[in-house]
């Protein structure tokens, strides 16, 4: 004997619940993606750079072989400059224009930016990463990109003396402070029949100190004596130096004599000190690169076993 035809009317719709919820499924694991393009940027540490440093860009591109990087920031152009030559303006369409790195199998891409040498001022920049050589006044809502902001800062440069005015034979302390990374720091010391230059490892916490003993204390006379000390800078390299007789410096890649500290006709005390800051001083401010090397100064004295003379100071003219 045959059943009976079922009169439940919800079993139609139960039944077709669990097909769409089945159907729902299938879809879910579905290989086939529709996500939206994607390109990510960071950078490396804490966002914040000395001239001179490297800085590491990274992330990912899921839309494109290459990604493209450009830089905007102070006095760069409007529309992002290449970063191995912020100055040189990007063109939309022109791969060549653009900072490229190739993408990754996996989908992410690395770039070292070298910084030592180029001509940017300190302050915030960002940088951007595109899919394709497009500049930012072509960007809309079809663009894929992503963006990391950057502080990019100057060395900076401290020195102190201790105590200032000390006897002869007396051990004494120089310390500091040089930001930027440097891996060491030139101090020079000028009084009258006297000169030394002396270099100084800088630590991972970005301090020196040099301790002269007793025995480099009796080299100093009484009198007026001037520390100055020497930062690298961006280029980690020492623009002024001593070849025995001279204080020396670069121009156009050939090593100059800037004037004499010892033997007939040298410069003493207070115009070494001044000559050599100006030296200084005129390098510094005149190369657009803003890495060439920067310094501080202190005056100090040296007395006789019951006396104290005080260093004159020099007298800088405000840049």
């Amino acid at each position: 004997m045959s059943k009976p035809a079922s009169n439940n009317p919800y079993g139609f719709w139960k039944m077709a619940l669990l097909l769409i919820l089945a159907g729902a499924v299938v879809l879910s694991l579905s290989p086939v993606s529709a996500e939206k393009p994607l390109v990510t940027i960071v950078a490396k540490g804490d966002q914040s750079y000395y001239m001179g440093e490297k800085v590491v860009f990274s992330g990912m591109n899921t839309d494109s072989d290459s990604t493209y990087l450009f830089i905007t920031g102070p006095n760069l152009p409007d529309n992002g400059g290449n970063l191995a030559s912020p100055n040189q303006d990007t063109v939309s369409g022109n791969p060549d224009s653009f900072t490229r790195v190739k993408t990754k199998p996996d989908k992410t891409w690395e770039y070292t930016w070298y910084t030592s040498d180029l001509r940017l001022d300190a302050g915030s920049y960002t940088v951007y990463a595109v899919t394709k050589p497009e500049t930012k006044d072509q960007f809309n809502d079809l663009t894929t990109y992503g963006t990391v902001s950057i502080i990019y800062k100057k060395p900076f440069l401290m020195t102190a003396i201790s105590p200032k005015h000390f006897l002869k034979g007396q051990p004494f302390t120089v310390n500091g402070y040089a930001e930027g990374d440097p891996s060491a720091v030139q101090l020079w010391i000028l009084g009258n029949n006297f000169f030394s230059l002396i270099t100084v490892p800088v630590d991972k916490e970005a301090l020196y100190t040099f301790t002269a003993d007793a025995e480099f204390s009796k080299k100093l006379a009484p009198g007026d004596y001037y520390l100055i000390a020497e930062h690298s800078m961006a280029d980690n390299r020492f623009d002024f130096t001593f070849n025995g007789e001279y204080v020396t410096g670069m121009e156009d890649n050939t090593t100059i004599n800037i004037f004499k500290v010892r033997g007939p006709g040298s410069l003493q005390g207070k115009d070494a000190a001044e000559a050599l800051v100006f030296a200084l001083s005129e390098n510094e401010h005149r190369n657009e690169t803003l890495a060439r090397d920067t310094h501080a100064i202190v005056a100090f004295s040296v007395g006789e076993t019951d006396t104290t003379l005080r260093a004159q100071p020099i007298v800088t003219t405000p840049a």
